[in-house]
């Protein structure tokens, strides 16, 4: 007989769909379950996956670094300062962390690794005796920090009390409505505001004011393009006028004393006050030629704001404490000493109060010690010498390249991060080699942060004008560029000689 062919095995239809369940249940366990609760706590810790990868990419390149310089011949505190070198310039440049977290990273350490308090192989100091870890913590106490702080105090005394928008209305008004006048009093009220106070709230403050002129101008007319930029861009350069006008002059004079250069208050102004001058009748006649107003007889005229008797007591603080600043020299004492002025008075006398204090940018002081304390580990470690003796550069070129260098970083990253990053290299490389000085390379590096503003996001102040809804991008590459273009310029041209005619 033949053999009657296999029947085909039935599938297992209940197996099939106990396992098609088990998937099903599982899929609803990852999507309902793990895959939420995931995103639930990432969104109630803030975490952002791209930032937590750049951060562990930092880490592993500064465990790299390690082994990579072994065979360099360097110390072994010079191989871990690289390592948190690596580490800054990776989180600053991507902020992959907050600008003051990072610094705040740094200090800590420098702490664990080179002054090595637990006292752990294979850390601290291979060359000569390990710094006490209290020598890493000094920059949150730097006097730069205290004169900044005493900046910030006077800031917010004179913007509680509305000192900033009655002067400047005040001022507005001698320009009697012209609109050209008006753009160039703005220029100037802003520059001077930025002088003393954050060119961020100086920006907002002045915003304010501009508002209600722009409501008498028509829309369309290229005037109101020039009005919101002017306030800005006088912003960032009255941000080169004195050593607490922006975060990356306090870097630098902070960084200069310590490598053991001395700036005053005075000499700093003495040496950017007529850069910053120059810069804004340049800026004010391309504002002029490229946004001109379609009216010229058009009227504009500022809101009045009354000084109320507080008032008065902010402006009697604020013009003692910049006399004091200014007269050094005569008075001898120290311009962090006398930032203690205002902020003695005004909280002596409860016109700041608790939430005022609270209020300030603290974050920003912290940044500024992180870039203090970059460079001071470097120079500790010897890095400095170490990366200056490694790189390929010659006298001639170390000021261009390094002030071109600021302008292009601080473009599209926080430009006291570029600063933080570029014054420990530039002044290692003036004291090195023939040619510019410490103090030109460090004051020409923190100018030239100062006027990197082509974009909206290079500077807050460009970032307050164009949420006002006027501007386009395209209007900051037109008028940064060309500024920025012309400051370097300047800044190449005559930055040696009249850094080093005020400071001999």
């Amino acid at each position: 007989m033949p053999t009657l062919p296999t029947p085909p095995k039935l599938p297992n239809l209940r197996k099939i769909a106990r396992e098609r369940r088990i998937q099903r249940i599982g899929r609803v366990l990852y999507q309902r379950v793990l895959l939420r609760s995931g995103r639930q706590v990432a969104k109630r810790l803030h975490l952002d996956s791209r930032n937590v990868l750049l951060f562990l990419l930092a880490v592993v390149l500064a465990g790299v670094t390690i082994p990579l310089l072994e065979p360099t011949g360097l110390p072994r505190e010079a191989i871990l300062m690289a390592s948190i070198f690596v580490i800054a310039s990776l989180l600053w440049v991507t902020e992959a962390l907050p600008l003051f977290a990072t610094a705040i990273v740094i200090i800590g350490l420098q702490v664990v690794l080179l002054a090595n308090p637990g006292e752990w192989a294979a850390l601290g100091f291979e060359d000569g005796p390990t710094p006490d870890y209290r020598t890493f913590l000094e920059p949150l106490a730097d006097p730069i920090i205290v004169l900044f702080f005493g900046g910030f105090v006077l800031a917010k005394g004179a913007t509680k009390q509305n000192i900033d928008l009655a002067l400047a209305g005040i001022i507005l008004r001698v320009f009697r409505g012209r609109p050209e006048l008006v753009m160039l009093g703005l220029m100037l009220v802003t520059a001077v505001f930025s002088m003393w106070m954050s060119n961020t709230a100086t920006t907002a403050m002045m915003i304010t004011l501009v508002v209600p002129m722009l409501q008498q101008v028509p829309k369309g007319d290229p005037l109101r393009k020039g009005l919101l930029l002017s306030v800005p861009l006088a912003a960032n350069i009255g941000g080169m006028g004195t050593p607490i006008a922006s975060p990356p002059n306090a870097v630098a004079v902070g960084f200069l004393q310590s490598a053991g250069y001395e700036v005053s208050f005075l000499d700093w102004m003495l040496m950017a006050v007529p850069l910053m001058m120059a810069l804004l009748a340049v800026t004010w006649v391309l504002l002029r030629r490229l946004f001109p107003p379609a009216n010229e007889n058009l009227h504009l005229a500022p809101e009045e704001q009354e000084i109320t008797s507080w008032g008065w007591f902010v402006v009697v603080v604020f013009v003692v404490t910049i006399g004091l600043w200014l007269s050094e020299a005569w008075h001898g004492l120290p311009t962090a000493v006398v930032a203690m002025v205002p902020a003695i008075a005004f909280t002596a006398t409860a016109m700041l109060k608790q939430h005022d204090i609270n209020g300030l940018e603290w974050n920003i002081l912290i940044l500024i010690a992180g870039g203090i304390a970059l460079g001071r580990g470097m120079q500790l470690t010897g890095l400095d010498v170490a990366l200056v003796e490694s790189l390929p550069m010659t006298a001639v070129l170390v000021l261009p390249v390094l002030i071109v260098a600021t302008l292009l970083l601080s473009t599209f990253m926080s430009n006291t991060a570029a600063a933080n990053l570029l014054l420990p290299i530039g002044v290692s490389f003036a004291v090195a080699l023939p040619g510019p000085g410490a103090v030109v390379v460090g004051v020409c590096i923190a100018l030239a942060a100062s006027v990197s503003m082509a974009l909206p996001v290079s500077t807050p102040p460009n970032a307050i004008a164009y949420a006002q809804g006027d501007l386009e991008t395209n209007d900051f590459i037109r008028i940064g560029a060309m500024v920025g273009v012309i400051a370097i310029t300047l800044i190449v041209l005559f930055g040696n000689p009249i850094v080093s005619f005020w400071m001999t």
